[in-house]
């Protein structure tokens, strides 16, 4: 695998993956949903070591989602596009799989939270569920 390159909606921001994902999927919790206002996240998980911003700062936002873990979701200070979601507990940055330069190689193949899916959005029958759901 080469590279992959992504970038916030501005441009502002700039940065590469240097591996592939260890996982790819779907996040359907309330707090992906509220902060990206859309039903889901897409998310392509990678060693936080592996996340390299080449250009821009991006602006952190700590806090406990309630699994008493603490998650910094990472944003463009300037139009707010929201980059990646890191938990140093767990190791992995959920880099948002839509800023890709080439969208088209994230293939989500896992469901986080699909109980937590709006009533009016299907959810991929052909997601693996992760977890106990």
């Amino acid at each position: 695998m080469g590279t992959i390159s992504g970038s916030c909606f501005c441009q502002a921001v700039k940065y590469e993956l240097t591996s592939e994902s260890q996982l790819q999927g779907l996040c359907y919790c309330t707090d992906c949903q509220r902060v990206g206002g859309s039903a889901h996240w897409t998310s392509y998980a990678v060693a936080p070591a592996d996340f390299r911003l080449l250009e821009g700062t991006l602006t952190p936002y700590t806090y406990d989602p309630g699994s008493g873990r603490e998650v910094t979701r990472h944003f463009c200070g300037k139009c707010g596009t929201q980059i990646m979601v890191q938990s140093d507990a767990l190791d992995v940055a959920s880099v948002n799989a839509m800023t890709f330069d080439d969208a088209s190689v994230f293939k989500p193949e896992i469901g986080y939270f699909t109980t937590s899916a709006p009533a009016w959005c299907e959810v991929d029958k052909g997601l693996r569920p992760f977890g106990a759901e």
